[in-house]
């Protein structure tokens, strides 16, 4: 993956120095080289400027902006195409530079029709694409949202960009609005027009154009065998698609991220399964981390690594480690939601380690996506089936807020590509076509049953059929010493009076904190950002776990979790 920075500015601007500047902060999403260009429109005051700092997985050392043999049409993307060899041979094109070239020769075809472009696309993705021809810009983000994207207005300037920090980190720029650019969609504009929306946070509403949607109807399906065999194929079949272009990639080595629950580790064990399928003869490096060895996360790891073979590392963190990362965690993952950043600590500490100690690992695989589709811990609660599946399209639509966030930005922060194959299409659109009555769980049914029965051998059953543990309940002990998430609010509850708290919390119009540790994570945000934090309106959701009786969004505190393993 990459880091992506595209401003339409009217007037007058450094650009020599806002290349440099954006340079660094998105260093951290593609050390291996920095592009850019400049393109003056003619006969106007106005200029583009395209800014990218590449990652380099596929294709040869150049950087980017990528251009047609014309050199009328710029491309910048942050992501990977899992499918550009079959449009290769559709296209009869060969890419050299990256497999995201192959958008250039697919956008030449479909140029009339962008929707198209976006229904063959395979892949992770947010990209930018300007055609100096035409005078057109067509802008897109992949369906689940795995990659970041956000644009933003001034009164002379619009900007498309991975990260937020590239546009508040500049007080001379009068930014009027920052909105998230929205998963499943595209926007499609001639240089004239771009500047003509009056508030950003209409585009979604009124400019940006949808080309998939995930409000799947349920289908009645009686064969159970059949659909445990069409998920063990349809997920099989995404690990295969973003695993086989890193096998013997001189480019860069791969490996897992394990926690030892059911979604890493079924990655995991396709990971190992299908490499072993494709003739390479390494093994597969998989990584955990916990407060200690005792860990849960850690201790269940262990069991995986030690069934699949893997080379297998475990770091640890203390809580003294953890709290002093809290500013850099909010800095790189852009956020103050509650969970988010518990989560994004152990996330970003461990792949800060493995950075530090793997230095030709570019690519991880993790479990993403998979709680989404199938309602958490929570949904037990649901009351019926349609509100069961109307909550799993609703999780799914918002994970670019939450889960993939979380992995994309703390993955990169150490400049390492994360992929996550339960955000396949095919696999989630499946998923959520299934009758609820298969999904649903609790008075005796384990969660995500469903999955765990259609790869029945591919774990040890005291994994496969392991009680869900979130990420920053899992790396914790559950004695007060070691908790990560007691001790996160015992340090956070310290911090503020009932007093302070109330005078503090007026600061916020929007997802006003409710409790310490939220005022104190939404204070740092608003420190890193400055005045421009109230872009948090548009880019920053609050998690909360629906059908709960506890405010806390910790997995441990709902009660399926507690029925579940109380006699354990």
């Amino acid at each position: 993956m990459c880091g992506i920075y595209a401003l339409f500015q009217k007037g007058y601007v450094d650009f020599k120095e806002r290349v440099k500047d954006v340079g660094v902060l998105l260093n951290h999403r593609g050390p291996d080289s920095l592009g850019h260009t400049l393109i003056n429109i003619p006969n106007t005051f106005e200029h583009i400027l395209l800014v990218h700092t590449r990652l380099q997985i596929n294709g040869n050392s150049s950087s980017q902006p990528i251009k047609n043999a014309g050199g009328t049409i710029y491309l910048i993307i942050n992501g990977e195409i899992f499918n550009w060899h079959k449009l290769e041979e559709e296209l009869d094109y060969t890419c050299t530079q990256s497999d995201c070239e192959i958008i250039i020769p697919l956008y030449e075809k479909y140029r009339e029709t962008p929707n198209v472009i976006f229904e063959k696309l395979s892949g992770q993705f947010s990209f930018v694409l300007v055609d100096l021809e035409e005078r057109k810009v067509l802008v897109g983000r992949d369906h689940i949202g795995v990659t970041p994207m956000y644009v933003c207005k001034s009164e002379k300037s619009v900007v498309f960009t991975s990260e937020v920090k590239t546009v508040t980190s500049y007080n001379h720029d009068n930014v009027d609005d920052i909105s998230v650019f929205f998963p499943r969609t595209y926007y499609t504009s001639s240089f004239d027009d771009i500047y003509e929306f009056n508030n950003i946070n209409a585009i979604p509403y009124l400019s940006l154009k949808n080309y998939n949607s995930l409000n799947c109807e349920y289908t009645e399906k009686d064969d159970i065998e059949e659909i445990h065999s069409d998920i063990n194929s349809l997920l099989t079949k995404s690990v295969e698609s973003q695993l086989k272009d890193m096998l013997n990639n001189a480019n860069g080595d791969f490996g897992v991220l394990l926690s030892g629950g059911l979604d890493s580790s079924l990655i995991a064990s396709l990971v190992v399964k299908l490499s072993k399928d494709f003739g390479y003869d390494k093994k597969i490096k998989t990584f955990s981390i916990g407060v200690n060895k005792d860990s849960p996360d850690l201790k269940a790891a262990r069991i995986v690594a030690d069934f699949l073979g893997t080379e297998h590392y475990e770091y640890y963190f203390s809580i003294k480690e953890g709290l002093e990362n809290i500013k850099d965690v909010i800095w790189y993952v852009e956020s103050y939601d509650c969970t988010t950043v518990r989560a994004s600590t152990a996330m970003y500490l461990l792949t800060k380690k493995i950075n530090e100690n793997h230095s030709r690992i570019k690519v991880l695989f993790s479990g993403e996506l998979s709680d989404e589709l199938l309602c958490y811990l929570y949904g037990a609660n649901a009351p019926n089936d349609d509100a069961f599946q109307d909550e799993t399209v609703q999780l799914v639509s918002n994970v670019h807020y939450f889960d993939c966030l979380r992995a994309n930005k703390t993955c990169m922060a150490n400049s390492l590509e994360v992929r996550v194959p339960f955000t396949d299409l095919e696999y989630v659109k499946y998923i959520l076509s299934l009758h609820p009555k298969y999904k649903r769980f609790g008075n005796g049914v384990i969660e995500k049953k469903v999955l765990r029965d259609s790869f029945k051998g591919y774990l040890p059953d005291e994994i496969l059929y392991r009680v869900k543990d979130q990420l920053s309940d899992g790396v914790s002990g559950f004695d007060e010493e070691f908790n990560w998430i007691d001790n996160l609010k015992k340090y956070t509850d310290g911090m503020y009076t009932e007093s302070e708290f109330q005078k503090l919390k007026k600061d916020f119009t929007y997802v006003i904190p409710k409790t310490n540790e939220e005022l104190y994570y939404r204070i740092i945000f608003s420190e890193l950002f400055s005045k421009k934090s109230d872009m948090a309106e548009y880019t920053i959701k609050r998690w909360v776990p629906k059908w709960s009786n506890t405010l806390d969004p910790s997995g441990r505190k709902q009660s399926f979790f507690i029925e579940s393993t109380k006699n354990k």
